[in-house]
């Protein structure tokens, strides 16, 4: 089963129900337990970063600020990775709650160095949503100094060829989910952890979120300034 954890909780059902089962960690947001990293997240992340890096282009030149949503669902993995790499003044994520002034604070900080633009990264599942805090500061547009615009990345991130890592990664647990049960062994999770293939039962999965490491949330504020 090639999933996240709605397909995983299925594998568990299949699994307690006596099918010989295995999973294999792949989801764009990167957040099932038994995988340090899960198929589709460098690809989803490389195609977030590429829309920055056009879109920055367009707020440069007519010095504006953009929202752009990132998909992830609940967990912030993918708008925090990508306000690292894209160097991105504010990131918004489900983890963290934080207020519109708050944003408005940091992109009025960032006109006052004399940047050309700013970006906001807003993961989906953010208490303000990009369309939220455009809506925000529509009303409240004495906050603001550049003018804001919204881009939702949306399901393309979902799709296209997969980059080299993804390829890899895949071959990886598929070949090491296929030895599993060559061996007789089931009901488990095939994922990456510190580089090696590893099966974790699917119990410890099902039902559980991997939380995002803040560490790097806090970098990513480190960097923005």
């Amino acid at each position: 089963m090639i999933g996240g954890n709605g397909s995983q909780t299925g594998s568990y059902e299949l699994s307690k129900a006596g099918f010989p089962v295995l999973g294999i960690a792949s989801t764009i947001d990167n957040d099932l337990v038994g995988s340090d990293a899960t198929i589709g997240v460098d690809t989803a992340l490389n195609t977030a970063l590429e829309a920055i890096d056009r879109l920055k282009d367009t707020a440069s030149s007519h010095n504006r600020a953009f929202a752009i949503e990132v998909m992830g669902r609940d967990s912030g993995y993918l708008a925090v990775m990508a306000g690292i790499a894209g160097g991105a003044e504010v990131v918004l994520v489900p983890e963290v709650e934080i207020e519109p002034e708050q944003v408005a604070r940091e992109l009025r900080a960032a006109y006052t160095r004399g940047k050309p633009h700013a970006i906001v990264v807003v993961a989906e599942g953010a208490r303000f949503n990009a369309q939220a805090l455009a809506d925000y500061f529509k009303a409240h547009q004495e906050l603001m100094s550049f003018e804001l615009r919204v881009t939702i990345l949306g399901h393309g991130q979902r799709g296209g060829s997969p980059l080299a890592y993804d390829r890899l990664l895949a071959s990886r647990l598929g070949a090491g989910a296929v030895d599993l049960l060559a061996r007789g062994e089931h009901g488990k999770l095939v994922g990456m952890i510190k580089g090696e293939v590893t099966a974790t039962p699917l119990e410890e999965v099902s039902g559980k979120r991997k939380p995002v490491d803040l560490a790097f949330y806090s970098l990513a504020n480190v960097l923005a300034r």
